[in-house]
């Protein structure tokens, strides 16, 4: 019980100082300050961050969906690392063929905006 009381206490005296304080806040938020550059500035670059992931990402399922309509290619169990800045491409995972290792690159190659495709893929024969 005694617990209870104290967090409740505590509460109560928190809201209290947050309500006597919030015009002292309000007006520091008017007056544009040193620091305001500095998070504006961390905000940018956690937004150019979350834009080069988001770039990154499709510019991989554009490889992937070309790696999927190749014919002859069975790209499920390949993944596809891309970076849209620079156009290099990864390729990961395992084929049946050593000739779906080639048909991969050929046309991970053929995509716009590759300019170099490096495969990681893997030979994997059949039931194994």
């Amino acid at each position: 019980m005694k617990l209870r009381q104290l967090v409740l206490g505590s509460c109560l005296a928190f809201s209290v100082a947050a309500m006597t304080y919030t015009p002292v806040f309000a007006e520091d938020a008017a007056a544009p300050s040193p620091d305001a550059t500095s998070v504006t500035t961390t905000t940018q670059t956690a937004t150019t961050k979350k834009a080069v992931r988001a770039a990154n990402r499709t510019f991989s399922r554009t490889v992937h969906k070309a790696l999927s309509k190749t014919t002859g290619l069975d790209a499920t169990s390949i993944t596809v690392f891309g970076d849209a800045k620079t156009g290099r491409v990864t390729l990961a995972g395992y084929t049946r063929e050593e000739q779906q290792n080639d048909l991969a690159v050929d046309a991970a190659q053929k995509v716009q905006g590759v300019t170099s495709v490096s495969s990681k893929l893997t030979v994997r024969q059949e039931g194994r």
